[in-house]
């Protein structure tokens, strides 16, 4: 059986035709770039036209030559809240999980009920990762707002109710709704829909995530360039996907880079804490816990822009990195959040500290190295607790790099995964 696979990330589409026995793509994997607007410094938010036309776009270019796909499968950014009308239309702009303008709704929730928060749905009210928190925002900056809403989902959720018609919530975008009793009996939860004022009969079911959600429209068929009937299934939130895809246990770690770093592990029952992200795994009881370290690959190819720009990218990454590496420096990348930190109310932002007339570029570059072992440390001991892992899968851009940089991983059972994301979408279909 192959099925159009679909992998929504933070600013591009990629898609794929994967097999489902083999969960291998079958031809090329597409990718359709979108723009993220910044109409505040803390605001990063997508156009939903845009955002479809590249969901589109990617499709058609996957299934160009394989035009007898069986099924449709969705696996997505997480979490991103779309409201819609009564028409369901999107009453705006969807905020993605960048998005940092709820920061005085997440100080405010934190304040009066921060402990009973954690403790039911598992997080922090923190501004972007907690979909409700933003919502609350969007309220406070405009009360008739609620007036306007009829349904309230997520990105997943969106998208299958404009190819299939159908609405509905995988169990782990729910988690980290603010709205979903997380801990306890897996229900949307009344106290929290009052508290922050949602109606309940705006929220869809909460499913597996391998629910087949609908088929696809004709309308949806067209422009996807897929056959009309055809099963969608519901899928859910990238990291989640990406696990299913490695067959992941709660013995393994996965390892995700990009321009943070995420650490994340299965657990039958966890205990909540400030420091992790904790949500239902989407597929089956299991629950996803994550904790992140904000020196992400991504901050090596920004020095290297700012300051290493006359090397190539094989010159800086081969040699040049590992002789920093080699070296030590007395400059101090801290605060160390230059992709920021998801599991902060609080803006934080990174500085170089003990900087001199001395010190060079190897010195930015060597402390950029450093702080990115520490932070490593930091998160691997706050997940794990100073566990061996039986394995340890990475993926995302400049995994192999990364590798290399961390002492922990030294002699390790350590194995990459390519477009785990999208891999794990065809895990959806059995």
């Amino acid at each position: 059986m192959q099925i159009l696979a679909l992998d929504v990330g933070t600013s591009s589409v990629k898609a794929a035709v994967v097999d489902a026995a083999g969960a291998q793509p079958a031809g090329l994997v597409a990718r359709v770039g979108y723009d993220l607007e910044h109409p505040t410094p803390d605001a990063v938010q997508v156009n939903p036209d845009v955002l479809w036309r590249a969901v589109a776009a990617a499709a058609r270019q996957a299934v160009r030559d394989f035009p007898g796909v069986q099924g449709v499968g969705l696996t997505v950014q997480t979490p991103c809240l779309v409201l819609l009308d009564k028409a369901d239309r999107p009453l705006g702009p969807i905020w993605t999980h960048l998005d940092r303008r709820a920061r005085p709704a997440a100080r405010q929730v934190w304040a009066a009920v921060g402990d009973d928060f954690l403790a039911t749905t598992g997080n922090r009210p923190v501004p972007g990762g907690i979909t409700a928190v933003c919502y609350r925002q969007q309220l406070q900056d405009d009360p008739y707002l609620c007036h306007h809403i009829r349904s309230y989902l997520h990105l997943n959720g969106w998208l299958a109710l404009r190819i299939s018609g159908e609405k509905a919530f995988d169990r782990g975008n729910a988690s980290v709704s603010g709205l979903f009793n997380t801990m306890t009996d897996h229900q949307w939860s009344q106290r929290w829909c009052d508290y922050f004022e949602v109606d309940r009969a705006w929220l869809p079911a909460a499913v597996d995530g391998t629910n087949t959600v609908g088929t696809v429209r004709s309308e949806a068929a067209a422009e996807l360039g897929v056959t009309a009937g055809i099963p969608l299934k519901l899928g859910i939130g990238d990291t989640s996907s990406a696990m299913l895809a490695a067959g992941l246990t709660p013995e393994d770690l996965m390892h995700t880079t990009g321009t943070t770093q995420v650490l994340a592990a299965l657990a039958g029952n966890p205990k909540p804490s400030p420091r992790l992200v904790t949500r239902l795994f989407g597929v089956g009881d299991l629950y996803l816990q994550a904790a992140h370290n904000p020196v992400g690959g991504v901050a090596l190819d920004w020095l290297r822009n700012l300051c290493f720009r006359e090397q190539s990218e094989a010159e800086f990454f081969d040699r040049t990195v590992p002789a920093a590496a080699q070296r030590t420096t007395r400059v101090l990348l801290d605060p160390p959040f230059l992709g920021g930190d998801r599991l902060e109310i609080e803006a934080h932002r990174a500085a170089f500290r003990e900087l001199t007339l001395a010190s060079d570029r190897m010195d930015l570059l060597t402390a950029v190295l450093e702080a990115m072992v520490r932070r490593h440390r930091e998160a691997i001991q706050t997940l794990g607790g100073g566990r061996a892992w039986r394995r340890i899968v990475l993926t995302g851009g400049g995994a192999e790099i990364v590798r290399r940089l961390l002492p922990e991983y030294a002699g390790a059972a350590v194995e990459t995964l390519e477009d785990g994301a999208l891999r794990g979408v065809a895990k959806l279909f059995g």
